[in-house]
């Protein structure tokens, strides 16, 4: 692995655990609730960094297919709850995508990394890399909301104990 890509690697890989463990347990009434109208549901922030996760694969190669992007993209609203995927799917989706880009970033070059990025993000940082480490950021932002949510619903935070 690229020395530059470690420290993103270690809190992906972090992400990856958190992610599981915010929705694992949740049943489909938490997942979908609206804890403030207009608000992204649960589900559909476990989608959308699903969806993300895809875009940071595709930054170090094919961009891998993903069923439920179209719904979950930058920009989309919030599809009826009968059009939100089942947890099972949602996890099933997260791991596969998670696999790609684990096997990926180990062989990320320095080409790659220092090639302009595909999207423009909003930092100085404008090379694959740059996207990279704004993508993982828009992870954590996510995973916080998720951890909140949860938190509002009773249950125990995501990196306790």
């Amino acid at each position: 692995m690229h020395p530059s890509i470690t420290p993103l690697h270690a809190v992906i890989k972090l992400n990856t655990r958190v992610f599981e463990k915010a929705i694992g347990d949740l049943d489909r009434e938490s997942l979908v609730k609206r804890f403030i109208d207009h608000a992204n549901p649960m589900v559909w922030i476990a989608a959308h960094l699903a969806s993300a996760r895809v875009g940071m694969a595709g930054f170090l190669g094919d961009r891998p297919s993903f069923a439920l992007e179209p719904l979950f993209s930058k920009g989309a609203g919030i599809p009826e709850d009968d059009r939100l995927p089942q947890r099972d799917v949602l996890v099933g989706a997260w791991r596969d995508v998670s696999a790609i880009l684990e096997e990926r970033l180990a062989q990320a070059t320095e080409e790659q990394l220092t090639a302009p990025a595909p999207r423009s993000f909003p930092i100085e940082d404008k090379s694959t890399l740059g996207g990279l480490a704004f993508l993982v950021y828009h992870e954590g932002y996510h995973v916080g909301q998720l951890a909140l949510m949860r938190k509002a619903l009773g249950h125990p935070g995501l990196v306790d104990g």
